[in-house]
């Protein structure tokens, strides 16, 4: 293991190599292509990892250290694992110092940086062509880059691979399996293809199932400040919208969601906000890179309903708190233009995860907390996954 430590993200090493990019790391209608049929063109060099992980990490020792292993136990061996630490005051440290695996490499900062300019840094940082970011609380199978690599053998122009995971409710302890496409095999496909299975909710993707080429990634600026809730989504899917990429259809990882995560002590208005931006993206991007009008219509009407959906998951679980149906009414209120447009474009799949939420919401609280804790014992309790490699040194 090797480490850095620095005042600041722009004082990053590798920053001379790509000048003329600049990261954001301010301070806060075809088909298939069979994997066989092409020639690898990828080159075969062994200098450098082809693959940089990178973790961005602040205060999550308890988390941290499966993160770690899980990204150290990948059967693909050409990669680095970069490890940015955001000034932590926990235990973080001392435990990196444990590992002495040198494919393990430490950025630690003086200063909290905020979450976004953490997460550039790992960007900045990568000596790969190619990137994964895993959060710290997230989990990478071990066969991620290998799948991902076998997919930029056969085309080394995608810009992005695109896999799915499960996702771990934590409060449950319960695991909910990846939504697989039925539709889309393993493979490369047209952007658009995955983003209409995405939106359709038939694809679970994660940032920790996500290959990006390292140069995309910093022609782009990183991660964007101005997203705070869904700088992922914003990050990938006009990348979707402007050629061929690949799909892995199986799980490759795991995103945890719990009271700790990032993306959880938003205001609801927060959320729904970046949401509704992300509809004015795609209806953007698809005007200039999706030429059927009809298709083009029909994106947008999915877009719609996607933010319709979510947006009443969010309120709804809101109610899960202490939060009441009063207090929720305002907000339904501003909103209600966009809800009621997206709900007229759900789709019949569309209908059973609605009254779902809409259950929660409109139910008297004390009711489907006494719900939940009668089905709760029925569910299966399943541990959060942990990868080890027998490779790696701790």
């Amino acid at each position: 293991m090797s480490s850095v430590r620095g005042k600041a993200q722009l004082e990053c090493p590798c920053r001379r190599v790509w000048r003329s990019t600049r990261l954001n790391v301010a301070p806060a209608g075809g088909g298939n292509v069979p994997m066989e049929s092409l020639p690898s063109n990828l080159p075969e060099s062994d200098n450098g990892p082809l693959v940089t992980i990178g973790i961005p990490t602040f205060n999550r020792a308890h988390w941290l250290k499966d993160c770690v292993l899980s990204a150290l136990a990948q059967t693909y061996q050409r990669y680095e694992v970069i490890v940015s630490d955001n000034a932590s005051t926990d235990e973080t440290a001392g435990l990196l110092r444990q590992f002495s695996d040198p494919r393990l490499r430490v950025v630690t900062h003086e200063r909290n940086l905020g979450p976004i300019p953490n997460w550039n840094v790992c960007v900045t940082e990568a000596k790969g062509e190619y990137i994964v970011i895993i959060p710290d609380d997230d989990r990478a199978a071990p066969w991620l880059l290998d799948r991902c690599v076998s997919l930029v053998r056969t085309d080394s122009s995608l810009a992005v691979i695109i896999g799915i995971g499960d996702v771990y409710l934590v409060a449950d302890r319960r695991t909910m399996p990846a939504a697989s496409s039925r539709k889309l095999a393993t493979g490369i496909w047209e952007g658009i293809d995955i983003l209409e299975e995405y939106l359709r909710g038939r694809i679970s993707a994660h940032v920790c199932t996500i290959m990006f080429r390292t140069e995309r990634l910093r022609a782009s600026g990183g991660w964007p400040l101005d997203w705070p809730f869904a700088g992922d989504l914003a990050t990938w899917i006009p990348i979707l919208l402007s050629g061929r990429v690949g799909l892995l259809n199986e799980s490759c990882g795991v995103y945890c969601n719990h009271a700790e995560t990032q993306t959880s002590k938003f205001d609801i208005e927060i959320r729904l906000k970046d949401l509704r931006r992300i509809v004015d993206l795609i209806s953007d991007r698809a005007e200039d890179s999706v030429r059927d009008p009809k298709r083009r219509r029909a994106l947008g009407s999915l877009a719609k309903a996607y933010f319709a959906l979510h947006a009443i998951g969010i309120i709804g679980a809101r109610r899960r708190g202490d939060a009441t149906l009063r207090d929720l009414l305002p907000v339904l209120w501003k909103w209600r233009r966009d809800l009621c447009s997206g709900l007229m474009h759900i789709e019949l799949s569309d209908l059973f995860p609605l009254a779902r939420s809409l259950t929660l919401l409109l139910l008297p609280a004390p009711l489907t907390r006494f719900v939940r804790r009668c089905i709760r014992p029925l569910r299966r309790k399943r541990p959060y996954p942990a990868f080890n490699d027998k490779h790696a040194v701790i």
